[in-house]
């Protein structure tokens, strides 16, 4: 039996470097051929967010695929916290 990997959903902000920002669309284009999915296109601020489907364990090499992509200033994972709501037993 092949025993299949665990995939991940992992969110990323993707910070466009400053002499690049006249081309962030070709950025994104070379985002997206690497399977970056785009969910949003901060031209102001020079940030592209969006997300990827990976095995578990090559988040890391997702993330160094991605910063070299010509125009890429830094790529940052994005984490989501919760906490119960106020009434609820566990504090």
């Amino acid at each position: 039996m092949e025993v299949l990997p665990i995939m991940t959903e992992q969110e990323w902000v993707v910070t466009v470097a400053h002499q690049y920002l006249q081309h962030i669309d070709d950025v994104v284009s070379n985002l997206e051929s690497l399977g970056f999915r785009t969910s949003g296109v901060l031209r102001n601020l020079g940030q592209v967010t969006g997300g990827t489907t990976v095995p578990h364990a090559s988040a890391d090499s997702v993330r160094s695929a991605l910063a070299a992509v010509t125009g890429v200033a830094s790529v940052d994972a994005v984490h989501r916290y919760r906490a119960a709501p106020p009434d609820h037993d566990v504090q």
